[in-house]
């Protein structure tokens, strides 16, 4: 894909972002209130699970689970919500790559989500809402081992390091339960900290752009192996919503 192109799509993502935090909506108030102004903004936390099926050149292949931790900030309006989170990517672990030992993946990324509910529906139903989500995300992950590894031919390998480069258009089915809104104010009942909702998504990760570097030794030579990663991650995540 063209920079250009990846250009795009974050001034798009970025744009229904802001667009949906800058607007202003009344819904009917409670204690017999006419209406009012909800709060919209909220903190979030949530955890995820990606499925990694990818592979690459030289039999490099990856077919395990990620475990995620997610931090960020969100708008809730009547049809709409959209997240800006922080991640950590925590595994996977004892992965094996060819001659390698077993390496340990770490890394950060950055999300952008949107999600609306189906047409002609609204969030916050008792019953729970369904929706389309769509997400942009940009991670970076390295894989280390601390360990050398002795090969049927008695060769060593050792120092491994596997740096990953990623960029994801994430589409999803998302399955929402929400509190009624709260008007803007400072009554006590109104600025408690609460939990506002919950985001159940299921969806793919699929790469727009993707490197990989490894650089390792074997039998005192250092070796070094760039490439691309392809294939998509599934991906299933919750994410808690505080309202503060």
């Amino acid at each position: 894909m063209q920079p250009t192109l990846l250009h795009k799509l974050t001034l798009l993502l970025l744009g229904v972002t802001f667009s949906l935090a800058a607007e202003a909506e009344t819904a009917s108030a409670p204690d017999g209130a006419t209406s009012f102004t909800p709060r919209e903004h909220a903190w979030s936390i949530g955890a995820s699970l990606r499925s990694l099926r990818i592979k690459a050149d030289d039999d490099y292949a990856l077919n395990a689970v990620a475990p995620n931790i997610e931090i960020g900030r969100g708008w809730v309006r009547p049809a709409w919500w959209s997240l800006v989170e922080l991640s950590l990517m925590l595994g996977p672990n004892s992965q094996r790559l060819p001659d390698s030992p077993p390496l340990d993946f770490i890394g950060t990324g950055f999300r952008l989500r949107a999600g609306h509910a189906f047409p002609g529906q609204l969030l916050r139903k008792e019953g729970g809402d369904w929706g389309m989500e769509l997400g942009f995300e940009y991670t970076e992950w390295i894989a280390r081992s601390y360990q050398d590894r002795t090969l049927a031919d008695g060769t060593v390998t050792g120092s491994w390091a596997v740096r990953n480069r990623w960029i994801f258009g994430q589409p999803a089915l998302f399955y929402s339960l929400w509190q009624p809104p709260r008007p803007q104010g400072h009554k006590p009942e109104w600025i408690t900290t609460r939990i506002e909702g919950l985001v159940l998504s299921l969806g793919m990760s699929v790469p727009v752009q993707s490197q990989l570097q490894a650089s390792y030794l074997k039998a005192g030579e250092k070796k070094a192996v760039t490439d691309h990663w392809r294939g998509t991650l599934a991906f299933l995540s919750l994410t808690t919503w505080l309202g503060i």
